[in-house]
């Protein structure tokens, strides 16, 4: 069974390597901006047509549904961006979203099967299948992103790489 700690414990370690994700704060202000303008136009399609088929209605309601998920997805990532943690020291890769909740991965457990690199095509998204428990590290999307996320991936696959010569 994977360790759980909270944050507070991760930065209180000796000899941590902690990556703090960033905000791509132009690409969340388009995304609300974007929502704000389509909510702009669902405001307007009223007076301009009264209603007076229920199409408009459809349109509007259509137009204020997308802005709220573009708003929500906007918030989801802020949210990230503060909370999530992505850190490692010489026994442990923690990988959380949740200050509470952060997964202590062991090195010594990792492979190429279970840390997800087996398989291309996950993006920039890492899913680990360890113990049971998928635990996927986020390396870039294109609202957030490590800036150094070469360092963490070189990490990884150096420890898997030393797991493996030891077998």
């Amino acid at each position: 069974m994977l360790k759980k700690i909270t944050q507070k414990d991760v930065v209180g370690r000796d000899d941590i390597h902690i990556f703090s994700y960033v905000l791509n704060s132009s690409g969340v202000k388009a995304l609300e901006f974007g929502a704000l303008f389509l909510l702009l136009i669902a405001v307007l399609v009223y007076p301009a047509t009264h209603f007076e088929s229920i199409a408009w209605m459809i349109v509007t309601v259509v137009l204020s549904l997308v802005a709220m998920i573009a708003l929500s997805v906007a918030q989801y990532w802020r949210t990230f961006a503060k909370k999530a943690l992505l850190a490692y020291d010489d026994e442990f890769l923690f990988v959380g979203n949740d200050p509470n909740r952060i997964v202590c991965i062991p090195w010594n457990i990792l492979n190429i099967q279970n840390s997800g690199l087996a398989e291309p095509g996950k993006g920039a998204n890492i899913v680990m299948n360890l113990e049971g428990e998928k635990v996927t590290v986020r390396l870039y999307t294109n609202v957030v992103c490590i800036p150094q996320f070469e360092t963490i991936l070189q990490t990884i696959l150096t420890h898997i790489k030393e797991n493996a010569q030891k077998k």
